[in-house]
């Protein structure tokens, strides 16, 4: 049997991401606060900005080691690193009494970063090519469900926790959690090749970048990840303006509407992934992604139009229903291209550009947020999608998607 453990990871990977999305989804959207309530009283978005691009840079500069380290170590193994390490990292976090230390401490937790890119990369090399998409939608669901609940518990939990930073001991159980599934449950045959550890990040990267048609690809999921997760602290900072704008200044409102704006992004997408699941499975990713990124692009225009919470919440449902395909397509395009013993190598520097523009997204917000506001950075959003449509059409045309 050439897949004995896709059942196993089917169940336990989503399980894994599940728990983290918790995590994550209990801290990340309210950083603006958290900052604000550390003594950052102008620029929040710039703040924001340069805070979150340094951890995904950091992240970034580590991805391709991972990578090298999982082709020869294990991929369940890297999953491990990256559950446990972030998890006792946001353990330390409440002990930060101060801004410098609370920004170390932040940093330090991007070089753990990377769970979901290694549930990824576990779940691409022990399920059949057939299955892949419908799996990898399925680990993008149990992502997505934490990250609706993630938001509802941070909100709750915000109302009567001392500090916003307290927020990370939850946190850091969720992600333990998470570890501790993928532990139990997650399962690999892997066989190690033979000689030492040799780290070529450059020459991978050169090998990547000549794959056909992925060089679009990667981009199309910088851009993808830039607009779907890397705007979460930017809708944040979007909130308060747009609370201010109406007069609402009580803290228990202001978190209210945070979680609500947070969770509707996930809860728009967990809709609209069966329906993605189904028409993958039926037409391809090759065939199905231009149309992810034509309604994507749509989703984000909306988000610049708006003027109220309430509008920016629905916004942001109709965005996770639109583009929440772009995804679990884009990876099973890329794992489709992926030279045989180079899978997680070619999986992190993809996971890399994720989180560029996971980085890079706030970083642009807070240069563009303070001249001309934080619609422009949405419709440079929606513009993005369009030109990654425009790559991959070109892209498909020179060089057409492999058989699996």
């Amino acid at each position: 049997m050439q897949h004995p453990h896709a059942r196993h990871n089917r169940l336990a990977l989503p399980a894994s991401a599940f728990f983290q999305s918790i995590g994550f989804g209990l801290s990340n959207p309210f950083l603006p606060l958290i900052l604000r309530e550390m003594g950052v009283v102008s620029n929040l978005e710039t703040w924001v900005g340069y805070l979150v691009g340094l951890y995904f840079t950091l992240s970034f500069s580590l991805t391709p080691v991972w990578g090298a380290v999982a082709d020869h170590y294990g991929r369940k193994l890297m999953v491990l690193r990256t559950s446990i390490g972030m998890g006792l990292i946001y353990l330390l976090m409440p002990f930060t009494t101060s801004l410098y230390w609370f920004l170390l401490a932040f940093l330090l937790l991007g070089t753990t970063n990377g769970l979901i890119p290694s549930c990824q990369a576990l779940m691409a090399t022990t399920t059949p090519p057939r299955q892949l998409a419908s799996s990898l939608a399925l680990l993008q669901t149990g992502a997505l469900i934490g990250g609706t609940l993630g938001p509802v518990f941070g909100a709750v939990l915000a109302g009567w926790l001392p500090a916003y930073r307290d927020l990370f001991w939850m946190a850091g159980g969720f992600t333990l959690a998470a570890g501790l599934v993928a532990l139990v449950f997650a399962r690999e045959d892997f066989v190690r090749p033979r000689g030492k550890l040799e780290l070529h990040p450059l020459r991978d990267l050169t090998t990547v970048l000549r794959l056909p048609g992925v060089p679009a690809l990667l981009a199309i999921y910088l851009t993808y990840q830039l607009t779907y997760n890397g705007s979460v602290p930017v809708v944040s900072v979007y909130t308060l303006h747009l609370l201010e704008a109406a007069g609402i200044r009580e803290a228990q409102q202001i978190n209210i509407w945070v979680g609500a704006v947070s969770v509707m992004l996930p809860v728009g997408s967990v809709l609209a992934v069966p329906i993605w699941t189904r028409l993958l499975d039926r037409f391809g990713p090759a065939r199905l992604l231009p149309v992810c990124l034509g309604t994507g692009a749509v989703g984000v225009l909306l988000l610049a139009l708006v003027y109220t919470p309430l509008q920016l919440a629905a916004a942001r449902g109709v965005l996770g229903l639109l583009a929440v395909g772009i995804g679990p397509a884009t990876i099973a395009l890329v794992k489709g291209r992926a030279p045989a013993g180079m899978e997680s190598r070619v999986l992190a520097f993809m996971a890399g550009c994720g989180m560029i523009g996971m980085g890079f997204g706030p970083l642009l917000a807070g240069q563009i947020g303070p001249w001309l506001g934080l619609r422009a950075y949405f419709l440079l959003n929606c513009l993005l999608l369009l030109v990654g449509l425009y790559l991959w059409r070109r892209a498909s045309r020179v060089a057409p998607t492999p058989a699996t």
